[in-house]
């Protein structure tokens, strides 16, 4: 039987880590659980991460990578901008619903512990996407879709933020409102807010 990589056995770590917040809540990711779940020894998972905050490193950039890679699939698919939003904000909440709002979880300790450095490491998560919304904005005010006096950052931050509204409410009901139910109506409370009016 062929002995696993260092990089495998890290991606099974990180896996047990997410499978844990998710099951069990940011509580539960410990050092002793993790060993558990993996069938291998405490030190053994030392020798890969130095810290419960290195695996929640790891458990971040992992979280990014998959969550960037959910919402480009409609920016590949759609040419009109709108739709690239209104498909973003749709494939953002279906993630979110399969991870279990993990990110969100992770934000909470972060602050909870008053952790700066990850604190940072999620608000660069945030930047990355807010950038990606902005640009598909930028193409959206130059085609006529927008309003102009509207503010490119400011928007991004409230796109992002509606969808958060909608998973804070699915962590707080014990996951039984899933942020997909409020998807009509939160795309039309943004669209209303930003799209150009057909002129008279």
């Amino acid at each position: 039987m062929r002995r696993k990589s260092s990089q495998e056995r890290k991606a099974m770590i990180v896996n047990a880590a997410r499978d844990l917040v998710i099951g069990e809540g940011v509580q539960a990711l410990t050092i002793k659980n993790l060993s558990r779940r993996n069938k291998i020894s405490e030190p053994a998972i030392y020798r890969h991460f130095k810290n419960k905050r290195a695996i929640l490193v790891a458990l971040i950039d992992d979280l990014e990578h998959n969550l960037m890679e959910a919402i480009d699939a409609p920016v590949r698919i759609y040419k009109n901008p709108l739709e690239r939003l209104r498909e973003i904000m749709k494939a953002h909440m279906v993630f979110t619903e399969k991870k279990k709002g993990v990110l969100f979880g992770i934000t909470a300790e972060s602050i909870h512990f008053n952790d700066d450095f990850l604190r940072r490491k999620i608000l660069g998560v945030i930047e990355k996407y807010k950038s990606k919304i902005i640009e598909i904005l930028l193409e959206a005010k130059k085609e006529g879709f927008l309003r102009e006096d509207i503010n490119l950052d400011a928007v991004g931050l409230t796109f992002f933020g509606l969808i958060q509204a909608a998973i804070v409410q699915y962590a707080l009901t014990n996951y039984s409102v899933p942020p997909i139910t409020k998807f009509n109506t939160l795309w039309n409370v943004f669209l209303r807010g930003i799209e150009q009016k057909a002129k008279k």
